[in-house]
Order: structure tokens, then C-alpha cells, then sequence
């Protein structure tokens, strides 16, 4: 493919973009752009007149822009999503991510862990310091499970600071999803000191 070519589908590429974005150019290599020299030096010449942003060696982004502070960093999950792209490996949501979505706390950590099928590694991205702990399949499948969720709230927030309110937010949640008889089960391989807590939730469901 001629260079001019491949500059224009990488143009229209990065134009379907949402902002906020965050991508590689591995990624429109294997999306056959043109080849790797071509896709690189459109990508550069983009950066310059500010379509996108250089945020690492190897990643990009579509910047989002608040009308008052200007362009915004890319979030952590825009950032992990493309590293797994790149890699073609699965990432999961920090345990943090748990008590966050069941309204448990609004405590967003500085530098989360991620499970992964990956090697372990750091990255540091735009700002964002992202740790991948290598995990294993069972606890990679841990997403599509609601029990899970409960399982991964307690232990983000830790058996010394589990309160009667956040009990009952679990119970809650346990009794509209129907999770009780799950959640009994899973309790069976969860850490000893999480056991009462799991009984408490369960005791009025």
C-alpha cells in the first residue's frame, strides 16, 4: 500500500475513534492500514497537528477535552483495554473496582492491580500507574460472576474496616440477584477470616 494511502485509512482509522481512546499502532498494523513504517509515520504526523497524543512509546490516544481544564488524561481502564490489545491477553478489574460498582466506597487507588494471564508487569502510562499480577483461570472468570463481586468488595475493603452499613449494602445485593445459595457455596473457599462477614450477609436474606 502506497504511503499516501495508508496515511489516509489511518486518518480515517483515528476519525471513528471515540475520545478518549487509547490505542496502538499494532493495532491498525493488524487492521492491514499499510505497513508498519507507513502506519507509524502517519501516526506521528497526526500527533503533530494534535488529532491524537504520543501518551508512551507505542500507545496513543483521542484526547477528551473539558471545556474548562482542557484535554483530560485517558482513564485507567481506556489504558488497560489497549495493553490488552496489544498483547492479546485478559485483563480483569482491580478488586477495588468491586466495592466501587456495589456503592461500597468511592476509593479509587493510586496504583491498582489488575489480574491478567500475562507476565506480571508495571505500567506507566500518561500519569497512570497500573499494576498486572499474573492470576489464574479461575480467578480471571471472576467478571461474569455477581458472587464474585461480593467476594472481591470485602476483601477491597479489608476485615477491620467492613461496617454493619456495608453489610447490609451486600445483603441488599445478594437478595436481588438471588446469590444467597451461591454465595453460601462460594464462602467454602473464601479466606477464614472473611467467612463471618459472608454468614452476616447471608443471616437475613
Amino acid at each position: 500500500m502506497p504511503a499516501k494511502t495508508a496515511a489516509e485509512a489511518v486518518r480515517r482509522y483515528v476519525r471513528r475513534l471515540q475520545p478518549g481512546t487509547v490505542f496502538t499502532p499494532s493495532e491498525l498494523i493488524q487492521a492491514r492500514l499499510g505497513p508498519e513504517k507507513a502506519v507509524r509515520e502517519a501516526l506521528r504526523r497526526l500527533a503533530i497537528d494534535g488529532t491524537i497524543r504520543r501518551i508512551a512509546k507505542g500507545y496513543y490516544d483521542v484526547p477528551r477535552t473539558n471545556p474548562r481544564i482542557g484535554p483530560l488524561s485517558p482513564t485507567q481502564a481506556a489504558i488497560v483495554a489497549a495493553h490488552a490489545r496489544k498483547t492479546g491477553g485478559i485483563i480483569e478489574r482491580p478488586e477495588i473496582d468491586a466495592a466501587n460498582k456495589l456503592g461500597l466506597t468511592t476509593q479509587v487507588t493510586a496504583q491498582p492491580v489488575y489480574r491478567t494471564n500475562l507476565f506480571p508487569r508495571k505500567l506507566n502510562i500518561a500519569g497512570q500507574r497500573i499494576r498486572l499480577r499474573t492470576a489464574g483461570p479461575r480467578s480471571l472468570a471472576r467478571d461474569a460472576d455477581p458472587a464474585e463481586l461480593v467476594i472481591d468488595a470485602l476483601r477491597a475493603i479489608g476485615k477491620r474496616r467492613i461496617t454493619p452499613k456495608e453489610i447490609a449494602t451486600l445483603r441488599d445485593f445478594v437478595r436481588q440477584h438471588g446469590l444467597a445459595k451461591k454465595l453460601k457455596r462460594r464462602a467454602q473457599r473464601a479466606p477464614a477470616w472473611m467467612v463471618p462477614y459472608i454468614d452476616n450477609v447471608l443471616a437475613r436474606v
